[in-house]
């Protein structure tokens, strides 16, 4: 049995990843999560259930309660495990439960909730899964996008304000650097721009699904549209804190590619887009209904 865990903030690719690599008939992800795109966040509820530390994510229900959390979790493995029978220790119901997906959605079960990488707690727990499970292979992707279109996709689809979300950026990049230097061999990190005009450019993952290397990804699988599409907003005038600015230098990004324009009505746009947004949220659903 293989798994694929990608690793990923919000908005950095891991939906297209996961499209790529799920055109191998061997690849396989959950049936059934209440979540999109077969996201399970299935660690960090597993860190909630057993009371660890974490950080609270911007437009997001992370940390889920325990008791919802675990409720999810059983629900989520009911629902994907023929004849799953919870086991009464927390520890045993999140192992086995992992164990059993793997066995479940074989040979390669791939999974990619983007919720993780910010929590060092759901990383750990990974790591601990690693070692229990001597009859799963895993391997791992660390996917990295540029941080400006990172932070521009999550204000145009949330609003959610650039000037705190690259502090989430900025945590979960820090500990994907530390979860590889703990991994070694058995992770791939890999920049979004890179996958994008390369996609071949996965070749340890590649590597890792099909070991006689008898492999080929479609090089018009991606498209660039969604590249530096921050600079044609030209009311978008956020700019990188210098920690976050450093850390993505270090990922290879250049100053061109990370350094934008000041927009002196940039924190009024900014603030009126927000309230907008908020406002709007609650009758969200009344509306899509009214629509439909």
């Amino acid at each position: 049995m293989k798994c694929i865990v990608i690793l990923s903030s919000k908005s950095s690719g891991s939906s297209a990843c996961q499209a790529l690599l799920s055109r191998f008939a061997d690849v396989r992800c959950v049936a059934h999560t209440r979540h999109f795109e077969n996201e399970t966040l299935y660690w960090t509820k597993a860190a909630s259930i057993l009371g660890m530390p974490q950080s609270r994510m911007l437009d997001s229900e992370v940390p889920i309660p325990e008791t919802q959390a675990r409720r999810d979790l059983v629900q989520l493995l009911v629902d994907n495990i023929e004849h799953f029978e919870p086991p009464g220790n927390d520890r045993d119901l999140i192992f086995q439960g992992w164990q059993a997906l793997c066995e479940t959605y074989s040979p390669i079960f791939l999974e990619k909730s983007p919720h993780h990488l910010l929590q060092w707690s759901a990383l750990e727990l990974i790591l601990e899964c690693v070692a229990k499970l001597s009859k799963v292979d895993f391997f791992f992707i660390g996917l990295v996008r540029n941080p400006m279109d990172v932070l521009y996709s999550a204000y145009t689809r949330w609003k959610t304000p650039p000037e705190k979300l690259q502090y989430e950026w900025l945590d979960s990049y820090h500990n994907l650097s530390r979860f590889a230097s703990l991994v070694g061999e058995r992770i791939q990190v890999i920049r979004y721009e890179d996958m994008v005009h390369d996609p071949e450019s996965l070749n340890l993952v590649l590597r890792f699904m099909h070991g006689d290397g008898n492999y080929h990804l479609p090089s018009d699988f991606f498209h660039e549209r969604s590249i530096n599409k921050w600079r044609k907003d030209h009311l978008y005038g956020f700019s990188l804190a210098p920690e976050v600015y450093e850390l993505a230098r270090e990922f290879g990004y250049t100053h061109g590619e990370l350094h934008n324009k000041s927009y002196r009505l940039w924190p009024l746009q900014r603030t009126l887009a927000r309230s907008a947004y908020k406002t709007f949220l609650p009758v969200a659903p009344l509306v899509e209904k009214l629509i439909r």
